[in-house]
């Protein structure tokens, strides 16, 4: 996706958005028509969040300050070992692009600075929103036209309607989310009917194959890991979570499949289940979108 792909406009994020609290629609206004909540927007950024707590507010620290930038560049080299990071990506997004539409409107939660967004039509309407605000930040310097489709919200509280997007997707972070369950059925309930929500993210408890878990010594990987540029809130976040995905998956997304990415190092969950996606959401040839 380049940033001059869209020549219609779009309605923006705060068109699309309602309030947090009383659930009215916003229609563009910076103020709730309904409770008169304030919903400022700027560099085209919609502030719809309230204080960060728990994992979250420990994830949104390390991505807004130093540590991410270090720790990047592994990111990287795990991709590139995965094949490249349109492969490894596309591992993913292939269940989004199920939609085999012309003209969608789509949501990623949890977009950081866009890595995701060229690798979708550039006929596509796409919204973004994250806890971490220098990456909403770098997302709109990266993709110009992003601006007025950007959030700072949490999974957990999405500020749309219900059914606004045809589908609704989630690339790395999910483990470490502060409400699993919550972040699910929201992510169901602002995508249509039948249309693909997927959440994909490294196995939860890959930090029991360290080396100082395995030994008995915890303070050896945390060590490598603080080499790794993970600041030491994220550290202890990481060595002391465990996630029982089964467990969330099945009180929230029951006909969801589970898929194995990433040389099986990561899983992907699709709601509905892949094969009924292809059987509910027809070829619209259309560039509008209904």
């Amino acid at each position: 996706m380049t940033s001059d792909c869209r020549v219609n406009r779009s309605p923006t994020l705060s068109e699309l958005a309602r309030c947090l609290d009383c659930r009215a629609a916003l229609r563009g206004s910076d103020t709730c028509p309904g409770c008169g909540r304030a919903f400022s927007t700027k560099d085209g950024i919609l502030e719809a969040i309230g204080p960060l707590e728990g994992r979250n507010r420990t994830v949104a620290a390390f991505y807004d300050g130093p540590g991410w930038a270090k720790f990047r560049k592994w990111e990287r080299l795990f991709l590139a070992i995965q094949g490249g990071a349109r492969r490894a990506r596309m591992s993913i997004l292939r269940h989004v692009l199920a939609l085999d539409r012309t003209a969608a409107r789509v949501l990623e939660v949890g977009i950081g600075d866009g890595e995701n967004l060229r690798f979708l039509p550039e006929s596509w309407e796409v919204y973004g929103i994250d806890i971490a605000q220098t990456q909403l930040v770098a997302c709109a310097r990266r993709f110009p036209l992003m601006a007025g489709r950007l959030a700072w919200a949490e999974a957990e509280r999405l500020p749309f309607p219900d059914a606004t997007f045809n589908a609704c997707y989630s690339i790395g972070g999910f483990t470490y989310y502060n409400d699993h369950a919550a972040a699910l059925v929201e992510m169901r309930r602002v995508t249509r009917a039948g249309g693909p929500v997927v959440v994909a993210d490294e196995n939860p408890g890959m930090h029991r194959a360290g080396l100082g878990h395995l030994i008995g010594f915890p303070a050896v990987d945390k060590l490598w890991l603080r080499q790794l540029g993970l600041d030491p809130g994220f550290i202890d976040m990481v060595l002391s979570f465990d996630l029982d995905l089964a467990a969330v998956t099945g009180r929230t997304w029951p006909d969801a499949s589970r898929l194995s990415i990433w040389s099986g190092l990561g899983y992907c969950l699709v709601d509905p289940d892949p094969s009924a996606i292809s059987r509910t959401i027809p070829m619209a040839q259309s560039r509008s979108i209904p």
